[in-house]
């Protein structure tokens, strides 16, 4: 009886210092281990998103971040960063677009473009501290952090897929 309790203590202790013995969740709480949260966002509606970032547009705004186009691209969206109105207005009629992403100030010329888009994309207006709204929506904010560019996205994806599925 004795030997069965030392054979059992034996390998119950070896098979908790062998790392491969623990359960699957464990690896997660180990210290820097866990699954971080911008790998983690999939986009469940992936879209075509095109950003027009002017030239005059403030570095520090997160049209222009890199870090922006990087999240869109890593929750799965082809982004486009176009700088040229000119070449803006040529990728609305040739490129199927989803989604534009622009300054609020650009709002009148864009709908006029986005009118004679054949994919008809949906504006998400960003608001800067120099530009005046009227009466255009801004959800978006210059200042806003990617996340909230990713929620937004996705909630005009969910909107224009429900649109084709009604039409």
């Amino acid at each position: 009886m004795r030997t069965i309790a030392l054979v059992v203590g034996l390998v119950l202790g070896v098979s908790a210092l062998y790392p491969a013995a623990m359960a699957c969740g464990d690896k997660f709480l180990m210290v820097g281990r866990g699954a971080k949260f911008q790998r983690a966002y999939a986009s469940v509606h992936p879209g075509k998103i095109l950003i027009y970032a002017r030239p005059s547009t403030d570095a520090g705004a997160a049209i222009r971040d890199p870090q922006l186009h990087k999240a869109l691209r890593q929750a799965g969206h082809a982004v486009s960063v176009i700088e040229d109105w000119a070449l803006l207005e040529a990728a609305l009629k040739t490129a199927p677009t989803d989604v534009v992403l622009v300054d609020v100030a650009e709002a009148t010329r864009l709908q006029a473009a986005l009118a004679i888009a054949p994919t008809h994309p949906d504006a998400l207006y960003v608001a800067f501290p120099s530009s005046q709204p009227g009466d255009i929506v801004c959800r978006l904010k210059s200042s806003d952090r990617p996340i909230r560019f990713l929620d937004e996205v996705e909630n005009a994806m969910k909107a224009r897929s429900k649109r084709a599925k009604a039409s």
